[in-house]
């Protein structure tokens, strides 16, 4: 017994031919490069055979399983926004939150604030059920977090980059931007102090310069605390879930445009 597999895709196949250079010697290149688009339909696809199919089932079964299991109920659809948005709020808040844990069970100094960036987040959270394999697709990478202990130059630039993005995903900070600049600068209720170095919480992919924050490439002191952004928002969820509460989130100012 054999099994079709139906899933529809193209084949790009490049020709490459080779021109002969030299009697004796063999020294070949590139002489001309054509490509050509081969659609793929059901009459093209070979068959697999069932027992190969059969052999894989259980695995797909026990993750599909393990996708499904429910972390939490949403009271409402949380998407990106700009200057600030539901989904970035929450995701940075579960980062700072769950940075900050992690810290404690470290015994290291906390994190003032986090970041992230609204590039890195692929999929809204429906109403309802939130499954593991939604945050999967919601957060596909394997992203882990990092704390960065930053100067004033350093902030200035960050800060400016938000004014520059028109607002990115924040937590523990509140700022207000224009087009001219940012103003009104706190940290955790606190004004912001330029003579401190404050602990910043982010990825790795913006602490290597992603996103156009190379900046961030000359932060001296940089801690892996050895959590994946993923398993912060994860965690998250299933904690408010153990608390019998529903995910809520709501705009709470935090970045701000004005004239």
């Amino acid at each position: 017994m054999k099994t079709l597999l139906k899933k529809r895709f193209s084949i790009g196949i490049t020709g490459i031919f080779l021109l002969v250079l030299g009697s004796c010697a063999s020294h070949y290149s590139i002489s001309d490069i054509k490509t050509r688009q081969y659609p793929v339909n059901d009459s093209t696809i070979a068959y697999v055979d069932s027992s190969i199919y059969n052999y894989i089932r259980p695995y797909h079964d026990s993750l599909d399983k393990i996708m499904s299991e429910i972390l939490v109920y949403s009271e409402q659809n949380i998407g990106k926004g700009s200057p600030e948005g539901l989904l970035g709020n929450f995701t940075t808040d579960a980062l700072l939150h769950q940075t900050n844990l992690k810290c404690d069970s470290l015994n290291i100094k906390h994190a003032d604030f986090a970041f992230g960036n609204s590039g890195g987040l692929r999929m809204s959270l429906p109403t309802g059920e939130v499954t593991l394999g939604r945050v999967f697709e919601l957060m596909p990478f394997e992203n882990t977090i990092l704390i960065l202990d930053m100067n004033h130059d350093q902030l200035k630039t960050l800060f400016q980059y938000v004014v520059q993005r028109k607002g990115i995903p924040l937590a523990g900070i509140r700022l207000k931007i224009s087009k001219t600049g940012y103003q009104d600068v706190t940290i955790n209720g606190v004004p912001y102090d330029s003579t401190k170095t404050y602990r910043v919480a982010t990825n790795d992919y913006l602490s290597n310069g992603g996103d156009g924050m190379m900046f961030l490439r000359d932060v001296q002191s940089k801690t892996d605390i050895e959590l994946k952004v993923r398993d912060s928002y994860i965690r998250e969820m299933r904690s408010i879930n153990q608390q019998d509460k529903k995910l809520k989130v709501v705009l709470d100012g935090r970045v701000s445009e004005i004239q």
